[in-house]
């Protein structure tokens, strides 16, 4: 046997699976990259609502009531972003992963990238399916 053909069989590219092993945390870390972002940003728009409201308290109700929602769109729109813009990039990992043999960690972040649209989906299902006004 040659000593090109030992070392074509025994090189350690060939095992794909070698340089990704236990990183199944890290998948599920990678997959909740969303949920933070949008946990980060909601907390930020709730300060700055509260700041805005304060800023504009002698204005009246009407002003205070303008001021507001219009932070709250503007952070809406600014979460929405954040998590489109993580979703892609997160996805594009995943992709990369499962062509280079990690398997696992890309089934991890498959798995956290469901249990973060469960959370967020989960007030709105509330919402919709819980009455507004009780009965009388």
């Amino acid at each position: 046997m040659s000593s090109q053909m030992y070392n074509t069989f025994n090189d350690p590219a060939q095992i794909p699976s070698l340089p990704h092993r236990g990183s199944a945390l890290r998948g599920v870390l990678v997959g909740f990259i969303p949920l933070g972002l949008l946990l980060l940003v909601v907390a930020i728009t709730v300060l700055l609502t509260a700041l805005a409201r304060q800023l504009v308290a002698s204005s009246g109700f009407f002003v205070q009531q303008q001021a507001s929602m219009i932070v709250l769109i503007v952070g809406l729109v600014v979460a929405l972003m954040f998590c489109i813009i993580a979703i892609v990039r997160i996805m594009r990992n995943i992709t990369s992963w499962q062509r280079s043999g990690a398997g696992g960690q890309a089934r991890a972040a498959l798995l956290a990238l469901g249990f973060t649209a469960l959370i967020v989906l989960v007030p709105v299902v509330l919402a919709i399916v819980l009455p507004q006004n009780p009965a009388p």
